[in-house]
């Protein structure tokens, strides 16, 4: 099982990459990574899939990971580079994205600063090591040959076990580029270590005792479940209950959008309790990383893989570490043992009013679609709509549009893939989308949906998409507005001179517009502009046609109206140098 190998410390580095399934280097190279790249050429096999901006690259190896199910390992250029990937390897590790970053390090112990290290004192990994899993799971390789297959190993045995996430491994660049070097790789564990399995029988009883006893139990599926693929248990877990569903925020689609359970975003709207005569008094939370604000339920209950986020600013009445896929089907069984068949018919009908505020929360947003289908300018839910009827079912969405309206489009188990960043830092998806169908491949369709002002973080990735021909469509939905800035700001201070006036400093993205198809063709990808609904449909067909039927990417540039509060505002200081 085990063998020595030999070569450079690139060579040795890329022998022990390849031990461990690896087949995409993503990168923007560097100098100080010579001896691998060198190792790389000669080898032959790893592909090296470029960006011409790190946070380009972190983010092409998260989606990588997303639809692949594979780490992804992206190569950074010393400390100035693995800082530009910053911002997209925290949302990796929100997401819990198993992601490795390799970085050259030019740091000795005579010369111990030069430029683009750290400054004196620093370690180029101890600087990286708060957005790596779990902020801890950065290392530093200096001298030794063994330690460069000590470390890789280490990297991916973190990355893949649960809570996953991403990990940092900073390399010198001597030992990259020396010569005669002896390792040793091999193990029979694949390089991974067996997560927690179900939950204790006690701790499963005392959970389904509890979601006996309240009146009505809100089931909340977070990300881990998807990663812990029990997406189907989660659907499974909900029917038996009859119980109402919603989400927080996840970067997945964790239970089905139109599954006739859900019931939309939490805290729960005061318009549900109208409807269906039910006042949750349990939050059950299955795979969250955390919440995004306070738990109103008198009852929390939270299980999942990762405990690192539980209960950090809400009490907790019940809490257990445990894998999803095991555990959902314990529980469904101790439900089932515990109260019988005439129990649980009781509790569906009680709450048979769930199904008709869920139905209401669709017809609503079709009600906004009618409302608006004669616009001069394309309404949000006017795309919505058309995306939701075009669009192939086994598309993959990458989403970066925090204002976008989704509730049409059918998400989650047995539905569409979606996944977004993770912790809210722009400039992922386009990166994300192109290293999610690299993962993917032929099986689905990828679709990236995103806002302009997020576009412009990372517009450079069309030269990637173009370099590798990766058929992805990107509809840009364009209304020249940090909107959800704006929106924020008026709910914050609804009485301020800036909300009153209209006047809201930054947020106009007009004068001068952007030519978003322009700029995607200087880069060799095709596309158009929308801006009269008349043509929406036709174009999307379009699009749709370039990726699934030419196999090339495809964008369009959507003119869309804005919403909410200050909508009309185009107000910017209008200063010129």
């Amino acid at each position: 099982m085990r063998k020595t190998i030999s070569g450079s410390g690139g060579m040795i580095l890329v022998k022990m990459l390849k031990e461990c399934g690896v087949e995409y280097l993503f990168t923007n190279p560097g100098s100080a990574e010579t001896g691998l790249f060198a190792a790389v050429a000669e080898d032959g096999d790893l592909r090296i899939a470029m960006a011409k901006h790190e946070g380009l690259v972190s983010a092409m190896a998260d989606g990588y990971y997303r639809t692949s199910g594979k780490v992804g390992v992206a190569i950074a250029h010393v400390t100035g580079g693995s800082l530009q990937m910053a911002g997209q390897l925290y949302n990796a590790q929100m997401a819990g994205s198993a992601v490795v970053v390799i970085a050259g390090d030019w740091t000795k112990e005579v010369q111990d600063f030069r430029g683009l290290t750290p400054f004196p004192g620093l370690s180029q990994a101890e600087l990286m090591r708060g957005m790596t899993k779990e902020a801890r799971c950065a290392y530093q390789v200096s001298y030794q040959p063994e330690a460069l297959t000590l470390a890789t190993a280490r990297a991916m045995r973190e990355a893949t076990n649960p809570p996953t996430g991403p990990v940092f491994i900073s390399v010198s660049a001597d030992l990259l580029n020396r010569e005669g070097l002896e390792a040793e790789i091999g193990e029979g564990a694949g390089y991974q270590i067996e997560g927690p399995g179900a939950a204790r029988a006690q701790t499963i009883e005392a959970i389904a005792r509890k979601l006996g006893k309240c009146s009505c139990p809100a089931l909340m599926f977070g990300d881990d479940v998807w990663n812990q693929n029990a997406q189907d248990e989660a659907v499974q877990l909900a029917e038996l209950l009859g119980a109402p569903v919603f989400s927080s925020r996840q970067t997945s689609a964790n239970f089905p959008t139109h599954h006739p359970l859900y019931c939309g975003t939490y805290p729960i709207e005061a318009e549900f309790s109208e409807v269906t005569g039910l006042q949750p008094d349990l939050l059950f939370m299955v795979g969250c990383r955390g919440l995004h604000g306070a738990a109103e339920e008198p009852t929390v209950m939270q299980i999942g893989p990762n405990p690192t986020l539980m209960g950090r600013h809400y009490p907790l009445d019940l809490a257990a570490q445990c894998n999803l896929k095991d555990t959902l089907p314990a529980l469904c069984e101790t439900i089932s043992n515990l109260y019988g068949a005439d129990t649980i018919e009781l509790w569906r009908n009680q709450r048979a009013k769930v199904s008709t505020y869920a139905k209401r929360l669709l017809e609503r947003e079709e009600a906004v679609v009618r409302e608006h289908a004669n616009d001069d300018v394309i309404h949000p839910s006017l795309l919505e709509a058309q995306m939701a009827t075009l669009l192939p079912k086994n598309s993959i969405i990458i989403g970066e549009n925090p204002t976008a309206r989704t509730t049409l489009l059918p998400f989650g188990y047995q539905q569409m893939w979606r996944f977004g960043g993770g912790g809210g830092s722009l400039g992922w998806a386009v990166g994300g989308a192109i290293g999610a169908k690299i993962g993917i491949g032929d099986e689905s369709p990828v679709v990236l949906s995103i806002g302009d002002g997020s576009l412009t973080y990372s517009a450079a990735g069309f030269w990637s998409m173009a370099r590798y021909k990766t058929p992805v469509l990107t509809i840009v939905s364009n209304n020249e507005s940090y909107q959800v800035v704006r929106q924020n700001w008026a709910r914050e201070m609804p009485d301020s001179q800036m909300v009153q006036e209209g006047k809201y400093p930054g947020l106009f993205l007009g004068g001068p517009s952007i030519d978003y198809a322009g700029l995607a063709r200087s880069q060799g990808v095709d596309g158009e502009r929308v801006l009269d609904p008349s043509e929406l449909e036709a174009a999307l067909k379009r699009g749709i046609d370039c990726i699934t039927k030419e196999n090339r990417p495809y964008l369009l540039d959507v003119v869309v109206s804005r919403e909410g509060s200050g909508h009309e505002s185009e107000w910017h200081q209008g200063w010129q140098v």
